[in-house]
């Protein structure tokens, strides 16, 4: 039995292979530890990577995002109505737009603002853990709201802990959370593995790249 939930996560930085659905041999893989965007903090975050990577000098933040994800959306559109909807002033509107300007992500023409490229994030897919020693409930409660920026979700229990959550396992099943045990000495065991689904919201999902951009070029 494990004693604290950190010694449960170190223990399955080690021993993750099985959750992934992609060969970690040939792909690379990150790991990134408490994965904060605002829906509560990812014990560990397992990311597939692109083989090729772009490196910027530009670290996009929320409100860039979101300046980024209104232009997507409307292909075209002009400074007084970005204004309109962000309800931020000149200056903020306008390091942002610099920003997406630098990464040739949209074009500035007169007074309008156009997407010029689609976001290209550094990962091919996401998958979010949260472990919890015995708390399932509380646990699956919080691996739903990971679904936001994570192609999969899955609850990590103890495995001294782990028959509770066996037997509700149709509660993970119907909010397509996965569900696994380990045991101290690392042998991990998945009693239900959740279908990939993009994630709920394209804007986390592009901000947990951001994430990721900051980890593999550091």
């Amino acid at each position: 039995m494990f004693i604290t939930e950190k010694e449960l996560v170190n223990v399955l930085k080690t021993n993750y292979v099985s959750i992934c659905h992609w060969d970690t041999n040939k792909f690379n893989t990150q790991i990134s530890e408490e994965v904060d965007l605002g829906f509560g903090v990812a014990d560990l975050v397992i990311s597939k990577l692109c083989h090729q990577r772009k490196k910027t000098s530009v670290s996009l933040g929320y409100f860039d995002v979101m300046v980024y994800r209104i232009v997507e959306t409307k292909k075209k559109i002009s400074f007084e109505a970005l204004k309109d909807i962000t309800k931020t002033n000149s200056t903020a509107i306008n390091r942002s737009l610099n920003k997406l300007i630098q990464e040739s992500y949209i074009d500035k023409c007169d007074t309008f603002i156009k997407l010029n490229r689609i976001y290209k994030g550094v990962s091919l897919s996401n998958i979010a853990i949260e472990a919890k020693l015995k708390n399932w409930r509380r646990a699956l409660h919080q691996a739903f709201k990971y679904k936001w920026f994570a192609e999969k979700s899955f609850v990590v229990l103890d495995s001294q802990n782990s028959q509770p959550a066996i037997k509700n396992i149709g509660e993970f099943k119907k909010l397509n959370v996965g569900l696994a045990e380990i045991a101290t000495d690392g042998r991990l065991s998945i009693h239900y593995k959740p279908q990939k689904e993009s994630p709920i919201n394209p804007a986390m999902w592009m901000l947990l790249n951001e994430t990721l951009r900051k980890d593999v070029f550091r």
